[in-house]
């Protein structure tokens, strides 16, 4: 849901509730006008009727429905107006029905004679005033909600403009990028603000960036040199005729010590320019072409290990990704597929639109499969292994929004990668 479109909500929500009590505050001043107002008709009748009596006319010839005039003895003393509210007979001969009246209440003494006066006037009921006040505030309401709704939608395309430029231009940010991020110009305070702190935030970010790129670069340069010149020199020494058994054991441990941060630094390495997008090469390719090269590459060490493999591979499976990136995927999948084989052992590669999937016979995990994608995580009968070859496999997934997912069924290991993992 989008941001006005949420606040245009909370407000409707806000005006809803308003507008209950101005109705109920609206209805009370609506009952109280048309009270006052009777009272007054009535006062008025009332001046009429003792002008017209002290004119000489007969007080009896004005006795109607809504009109009562009567002699009373002089005991009975001049008094105030007395309203009241009563029910009384419509003054339509048509209906039927007691209606609610507003009555007036008067002694009057008109040339030496006390007449007790009762003026009635039909007023207007209560459902009728209440239905009057819930029609025309929910009208209102209506039509103040769509003014609302729809004036949110054509603000969003102007008063927000600048935010939603800033929102895709953060979406289009690369760590990597050279060029300083620029976020445009707006004379709305709080926009301007935002994008001065977006500014300085994506520059420190790039430059920390880039310290930190240049630092890992260079320790993993420096660090493969002197990596190479110990091994070579191991090498060396593993041809040297006068080393007895013990000897050549500790030098074969230092040289697989050596093998194995070597190993650990370049996946490292790799890991980092993953997670750091450095692999914007996309272009769209044959994946099936790849994925038969990469068996047939791999033809002998499957000979060697004396592994099965076959396959069952879709024609001209098109995806749009990094070729390195998938190379390095397909490499790690089967190299983890023959690590974690067994003697005679099978693989079995099967690829279609919707993803791929490489099984392999082997005997079950150790260790909790979850864990399996997290680096240094390896299971205890591969103490060759780096632990780091799936969760490259896993990163590699990610930025490319590739799912991924492990089982073990009927004595195979099974990692699936689909291309579209949300259909």
């Amino acid at each position: 849901m989008r941001l006005l479109l949420k606040v245009t909500l909370y407000y409707l929500i806000i005006t809803l509730v308003v507008f209950g009590f101005g109705g109920v505050m609206t209805y009370n001043i609506f009952e109280k006008q048309v009270q006052l107002e009777t009272d007054r008709y009535l006062i008025s009748r009332l001046w009429s009727l003792q002008n017209s009596i002290e004119n000489g006319e007969s007080p009896y010839s004005f006795i109607s429905n809504n009109l009562s005039i009567k002699e009373v003895d002089t005991s009975y003393k001049e008094t105030n107006f007395t309203f009241s509210d009563t029910l009384a007979d419509h003054p339509s001969p048509r209906i039927d029905a007691l209606e609610p009246h507003r009555k007036l209440i008067v002694v009057r003494n008109i040339h030496d004679k006390n007449y007790k006066i009762e003026l009635f006037d039909v007023i207007v009921e209560q459902d009728d005033i209440y239905k009057g006040v819930f029609e025309s505030q929910t009208r209102l309401f209506i039509t103040l909600g769509a003014v609302l709704v729809i004036f949110s939608f054509l603000v969003s395309t102007w008063l927000f403009r600048p935010f939603n430029l800033t929102l895709q231009a953060i979406k289009n940010f690369r760590l990597n990028d050279t060029d300083r991020i620029s976020l445009g110009k707006t004379n709305t305070r709080e926009f301007r603000e935002l994008n001065e702190i977006i500014e300085q935030m994506l520059l420190k970010n790039q430059l920390d960036y880039k310290s930190l790129k240049e630092f890992s670069e260079n320790a993993s340069h420096e660090m493969q040199t002197p990596l190479a010149v110990i091994k070579g020199k191991i090498e060396l020494l593993l041809q040297s005729k006068n080393l007895d058994e013990e000897q050549l054991s500790l030098i074969n441990s230092s040289y697989e010590s050596i093998n194995h941060l070597s190993k650990m630094s370049r996946s490292l390495s790799l890991l980092t320019k993953i997670e750091n997008n450095e692999f914007t090469n996309l272009k769209e390719f044959n994946f099936s072409e790849k994925l038969k090269k990469s068996i047939y590459d791999f033809n002998e060490l499957f000979d060697l290990k004396s592994i099965d493999i076959k396959y069952d591979i879709m024609e001209d499976v098109i995806i749009k990704t990094d070729p390195v990136l998938m190379q390095i995927l397909i490499t790690n999948l089967f190299q983890n597929a023959i690590r974690h084989n067994v003697e005679n052992g099978h693989i079995y590669v099967k690829l279609n639109k919707n993803g791929f999937e490489i099984s392999n016979s082997g005997k079950p995990l150790k260790t909790d499969p979850d864990s399996m994608f997290k680096r240094f995580k390896k299971d205890n009968q591969s103490g060759e292994t780096i632990g780091l070859g799936l969760a490259i496999v896993k990163k590699i997934c990610a930025v490319n929004n590739f799912g991924i997912n492990y089982n073990y069924k009927n004595g195979d290991h099974i990692l699936n990668v689909s291309f579209k993992p949300n259909e």
